[in-house]
Formats: structure tokens, sequence, C-alpha cells
């Protein structure tokens, strides 16, 4: 035990530095907040081909990560039907919340990022779910791609089509699935026999790890030809924070919610308008 919370203890003080350094290349807005909002306003939005991707994404993960949940000793409808919502729900807010964070990301740098569904990763996921009896759970749900919005690129230094932006709006989709298992995890130490704590946790963990594979459908390969440092910063970044929430340890969970309040005080600080 005393061990494991060196290990905790060690990783929570890399997670602070991690996140201090980061500040210069993820939390800098290129827009006045007053523009912010108003690109938001004006361009904030899920096409058609973006909600059937959402809804089919919602779909398939409450069928893999409540696969296992229909009963205790015996099939029981009304537990499996009400597991099923509660993952549903889990999956719907992670999965908008993930991408709302690229499209803020995206609109303050000039891109407009939108989410395309890899229906072959949605399935194959499904498929591993089902042969592995439930056990081997994945995310491949897709990525967002960006497209360069010209009139709001110009007067911006090097406006074109950057490589290193497309990293950062990949990253805050993960950044996004960190915070909600941070959350999740965090409320699963006061209520460890929660399931919808439980599931929100091990959902928003694993779509994070699945999300940095470096494959063209998903959004790994993005940041890691945008920024290697971005690539490996986030791996470890993810790795530490996942030890953290899964050993529940009293010490990684404070110095988890102090990187966290120490982020946020960064963020404030650094997205001061121009």
């Amino acid at each position: 035990m005393v061990i494991a919370e060196e290990i905790i203890l060690f990783s929570s003080a890399i997670l602070t530095k991690t996140i201090i350094n980061l500040h210069s290349l993820l939390f800098i807005k290129m827009v006045l907040r007053k523009e912010f909002f108003s690109r938001v306003k004006q361009y904030y939005r899920f096409s058609q081909p973006e909600i059937t991707g959402i809804i089919a994404s919602v779909f398939i993960l409450g069928i893999i990560f409540s696969f296992r949940d229909w009963g205790v000793q015996q099939f029981d409808l009304t537990i499996g039907l009400t597991h099923l919502f509660l993952v549903f729900l889990i999956a719907a807010i992670s999965i908008v919340f993930h991408i709302t964070l690229q499209k803020f990301v995206g609109l303050s740098r000039g891109y407009n990022p939108e989410f395309k569904v890899w229906w072959v990763g949605l399935f194959l996921s499904l498929i591993l779910a089902l042969v592995s009896n439930g056990r081997l759970t994945l995310v491949l749900i897709g990525t967002v791609f960006s497209t360069l919005m010209i009139k709001l690129r110009l007067g911006e230094f090097r406006y074109g089509f950057s490589l290193l932006d497309n990293a950062i709006i990949a990253f805050w989709g993960i950044l996004a699935n960190l915070i909600f298992a941070s959350l999740f995890g965090i409320s699963l130490y006061f209520y460890p026999e929660s399931y919808i704590f439980y599931k929100g946790m091990l959902l928003n963990l694993i779509m994070a790890f699945c999300s940095l594979l470096p494959v063209p459908q998903l959004e790994g390969l993005n940041i890691f030809f945008g920024s290697r440092l971005i690539y490996y910063i986030g791996f470890i970044l993810t790795a530490i924070v996942s030890l953290i929430l899964v050993t529940q340890t009293k010490i990684g969970l404070t110095f988890l919610v102090i990187s966290t309040i120490i982020a946020a005080f960064i963020f404030y600080l650094v997205s001061s308008e121009k």
C-alpha cells in the first residue's frame, strides 16, 4: 500500500508539471471572448451526419458497456434495461461533450471541426464485445475532421491550415474524456457502489485511450502527425489519470483535484483577451 501511494504521489507530481508546461500549446486563445462567443453562436451546430453518427455510437456503446449487466446471477430484464438506459445516458453526454470542446477550440482557431463516425471501428467494437462476452470493450467511434474557415483565419500569423492546430483540436477531445472520467472517478470514491459513476469513469478512460491510437479514423493520428510532444504527453497524462482513478487512493485523488484546480487557474490566466 505504501509503494502504491508513492507511485501515485510521483505520478501526480508529473501530472502537475505536465499541465503547467502544456499551457503555452493548448490554452492560448486566438480571438477575443466577444468574437469567440459570436463564432459559437453562428457556427456551433451538429449536422445531420454528425447526429446520425452520435446516435449510432451511443446505441452501440450502450450495448457494449452494459453487456454483462443484465442481472446478478440470472437474467433480469428490468435490471438490464435500467443499466442499458444509464449507459446510453453516459455515452451520449460523454460523446457530445467530447465533440463540443473540439468544436469550441476549433472555432476559436478558425476551423470548423465536424465529427465523422467510423462505421468499421464501431462495428468492430461491437463484434469484439460479443465474442469476448463483454470482457473486451473498445470505443472506436471516429474522429473530427477540421475544415479551414479562411475568413476567420485572415490576419493570423500563418493563417493557412496548421497540423499543430489540428492536433490541438483533437487533443481537447481526449481532455474532455479525462475531465469526465475524473468527475465520475472522484464521485465513485464517495459512492463506491454507484453503477453510473463506475461506468462513466470506465467508458471515458477507455474512450481517451482508444482516441490516442494512431490510426487514420481516430484522433491519435492527427495528434501524432501534428505534434509528437502533445501525443506523448497525452498518452502519459491519460495513463497517470487512469492509474489514479482506478486505484482510488485518497492521496491520488487529492493530487488530481489539486492538479485540476491548477490547470483551471492557468487556463483562466492565459485565456485573457488580446
